[in-house]
């Protein structure tokens, strides 16, 4: 027995050593990997489903737990990140520049355009709080990753445009302002909240710019605030969770979880997203325990912060920055911000509006005819007219070898198989020029539609090759006895947007510009005895 004891002892300190060896030697990988890295990829995928994260990019990534805000930036991190929402040849390209070891980016992304990140030492974006320096408004900018300034360089977010547009503007004014971009990614009103009464009150702003919603109605499957307030796990759930921060225990789960996952073909997320059309909207009611923030909570999360930030004298402005018209938050937001009479910065209708005016520009210096938008609202009820339509798209700085191709679940459109129902530049069958690098296809919908669609650049028929961007376009088939142009599209671009879920550094410099003018409302505002 004491043998089979000494062999049983020696066996554990030999694996014990195994796994230390095997621990060090992986770190010492991975850091030495992570040297050579010069630009960070992040993939965009339709869903956000990417599939399981490698392990060694856990030291790249600049988010990390808070035990008060759920997670924070960790301090003085400089990052430059390449742009991956551009077309591609399959969708597994995405996928497999983030499971790529190699430091390195393959030939062809090595065009895309990149966007750098500089996190200071209190873990925000932009330059280092020094104290408050006299005759100085200083403008704390509270929100998510519309203010964080996601996918944009450094000087190219909402905060930092508002610098600019203050200081050039408001060159003979005997005021100086200083902006701090208080944005951090994925936020919602209750992770804002929190960091407002820790870290930005403090810093004595004279101005506050609150800014949150898109995050707040994401169905999670738990509340935030449940985050915080939970009970302290077991001393054996922490030793697993121990377990877990291990590299050697990290990759046998990613090659585990490597071997199981199977992405979703395009046409699947084409399929849900067209049966999501027109089905109504959530019932956050219902949802509320699995929703990260209900409208409810918003609504008691803004007014809070409204109240903190006047209780130290400071004004707001409020701005709803997200790209969901239907959203059930930007109107508590608006209706806030009437009742309590504070500015009101609407994104969404800046982006709107701007991105009409670039469709008109584009479609004007094309010369090609100008489009009519889709009714909104739910489809009309059955049976619905017929309307003959017309798709296009505008080649763009793409090259295109074949043609293009337009994919949607519908007959009309391939049924979900690419590169089967081609476009023509050919200036017959509803094209207007030969030639121009516009390309239509003419077809049939029901009145009322409501139409999930892709494109592709000449792939092979039945593969889902030539990709456009990683996003889902949509267009509501007008009711007309005429044959309706669609509003055209560019291949490898959504106007006005970084990505599927941002604006662009135009977008924000237009949010920037309004914000900057709520500013000088409150200098040329009347005292408020004079407005009793």
């Amino acid at each position: 027995m004491r043998r089979v004891a000494l062999v049983l002892i020696k066996s554990l300190i030999t694996t014990v050593i195994f796994f230390v060896i095997v621990e060090v030697a992986l770190r010492g990988v991975y850091n030495v990997r992570n040297a050579f890295v010069r630009l960070v990829p992040l993939p965009y995928s339709v869903g956000d489903e990417y599939g399981p994260i490698p392990p060694w990019l856990d030291r790249m990534m600049i988010l990390v737990p808070d035990e008060v805000t759920i997670w924070h930036f960790a301090p003085n991190v400089r990052r430059t990140y390449l742009d991956i929402f551009a077309p591609v040849h399959t969708a597994n390209d995405r996928s497999a520049l983030l499971r790529r070891f190699s430091p390195t980016i393959p030939e062809e992304f090595k065009n895309n355009p990149t966007w750098r990140v500089e996190i200071n030492s209190a873990g925000f974006r932009g330059g280092e709080i020094g104290p408050k320096q006299p005759d100085t408004v200083r403008i704390a900018c509270v929100g998510d990753s519309w203010t964080f300034g996601m996918p944009v360089g450094q000087d190219q977010s909402y905060p930092a445009r508002l610098a600019t547009h203050l200081a050039t503007h408001d060159a003979q004014s005997t005021s100086q302002y200083e902006v701090l971009n208080f944005g951090v990614l994925g936020y919602t009103s209750f992770q804002g909240l929190q960091l407002l009464k820790t870290r930005v009150l403090d810093l004595h702003p004279d101005i506050v710019a609150i800014g949150f919603g898109m995050n707040d109605s994401e169905v999670a499957g738990y509340r935030d605030s449940d985050m915080i307030n939970a009970t302290p796990p077991k001393w054996t759930t922490r030793l697993k969770e121990s377990a877990k921060d291990l590299e050697s225990y990290k990759l046998l789960d990613y090659v585990a979880l490597r071997l199981k996952f199977q992405p979703k073909p395009m046409s699947e997320y084409l399929e849900a997203d067209s049966e999501d059309k027109g089905t109504g909207a959530t019932d956050y009611d219902a949802v509320e325990p699995w929703t990260r923030v209900s409208p409810a909570r918003y609504a008691d999360n803004l007014r809070e912060m409204i109240r903190l930030s006047r209780s130290i004298g400071a004004k707001v402005i409020l701005i709803d920055n997200e790209l969901w018209e239907e959203s059930p938050y930007h109107p508590i937001v608006q209706r806030l911000a009437e009742e309590l009479d504070i500015p009101f910065v609407d994104s969404l209708a800046i982006i709107t509006q701007s991105k009409t005016k670039v469709l008109r520009d584009r479609e004007r210096d094309l010369g090609v005819t100008g489009s009519r938008p889709g009714p909104k609202g739910p489809a009309l009820p059955a049976p619905p007219a017929l309307t003959h339509v017309i798709f296009r798209v505008f080649r763009g700085t793409t090259t295109v070898p074949r043609a293009f191709s337009i994919v949607g679940p519908y007959a009309q459109l391939g049924n979900d198989v690419p590169n089967t129902i081609w476009m023509h530049d050919d200036g017959i069958d509803g094209d207007e020029k030969a030639g121009d690098g516009v390309w239509s296809v003419k077809t049939t919908f029901p009145a009322g539609t409501h139409v999930s669609y892709v494109y592709t650049n000449s792939g092979t028929p039945g593969q889902w090759e030539g990709l456009d961007l990683p996003t889902i376009r949509h267009v509501t088939i007008p009711a007309s006895n005429e044959v309706t142009v669609l509003p055209l599209d560019t291949f490898g671009e959504i106007y006005l947007q970084g990505d599927g879920w941002h604006t662009n550094a135009a977008g924000y410099d237009l949010i920037a510009r309004a914000v900057a003018d709520a500013i000088r409302g409150f200098e040329n505002a009347p005292p408020a005895a004079a407005r009793k």
